[in-house]
């Protein structure tokens, strides 16, 4: 997994928050064992970077759940949001995960920079898929 994050923070040299913003939302997937379309749902509102909780809205049957993070993810979602928000100081959306354009990242988003990715070893790949079948998915 660690090898995943770091080929993910180097997808993009040009765009540095591009980079940052698959490696931190792959480290929340693979931590929280979230679906890929829950985690590109969050709003800023939903992320509490204080007590490291997440407010998971319409899930399956339209209900809405609190989701506790470990600390060390905390800290990443807090690091990330630092670097979102110097990138991008009047946001465009309120979507936590935004593309290099300053809108809410789509599912679509989430697929397509690992997919030009130059890593022999991770270009190949689907994240939703990967995640979905990850330890932490085996675990829900």
């Amino acid at each position: 997994m660690a090898s995943l994050i770091d080929a993910c923070a180097r997808i993009s040299p040009g765009i540095p928050l591009r980079g940052r913003t698959m490696a931190t939302l792959i480290g929340l997937l693979a931590s929280s064992g979230l679906p890929s379309g829950e985690v590109v749902r969050l709003d800023r509102s939903d992320v509490d970077l204080t007590s490291g909780v997440l407010l998971v809205r319409k899930t399956k049957f339209r209900k809405d759940r609190l989701v506790p993070v470990h600390t060390t993810t905390r800290d990443a979602l807090r690091h990330y949001a630092r670097e979102r928000d110097a990138a991008f100081p009047t946001p465009k959306d309120q979507g936590f995960f935004l593309s290099s354009r300053g809108n809410r990242l789509s599912a679509t988003g989430l697929q397509n920079p690992v997919g030009r990715s130059k890593s022999p070893m991770y270009g190949h790949l689907k994240l939703p898929h990967l995640m979905m079948t990850g330890s932490a998915a085996e675990q829900r």
